[in-house]
């Protein structure tokens, strides 16, 4: 039967310096990159969790009147107007602004598109 020896790490030769200071170099530079997935982590979580939607502020018309034939493309408020943005049949756009408490249309705007 052959002589069955067991592995002893003390009879392996020493590891070279330049090994042995590779090894360390590859150790540090996969510490380093799983600490920056792990704060790249972090501040993504941290940044989008406090995102909140900004709230609107009421309207305080009851009525908002539009021409007839007028189709609303977008709205937006700020400032104490209402903007909206309509179309007509014709294929006119118009940014019309009114007053967020009275209703009262203040200025019609032409939109031209080059």
């Amino acid at each position: 039967m052959p002589d069955a020896r067991r592995y002893d790490p003390e009879d392996e030769p020493p590891e070279p310096a330049p090994v042995r200071r590779l090894r360390l170099m590859v150790s540090a530079l996969i510490f380093v990159l799983i600490a920056g997935v792990v704060t790249v982590a972090a501040t993504l979580v941290i940044r989008l969790g406090a995102i909140e939607p900004a709230k609107a502020p009421p309207i305080g018309a009851e009525r908002l009147s539009l021409p007839a034939g007028e189709m609303i493309l977008a709205m937006g408020q700020g400032g104490g107007r209402v903007l909206i943005a309509t179309r007509d049949a014709e294929g006119v756009e118009r940014l019309r602004a009114f007053d967020a408490d009275s209703g009262a249309e203040s200025s019609v705007t032409l939109i031209e598109r080059d």
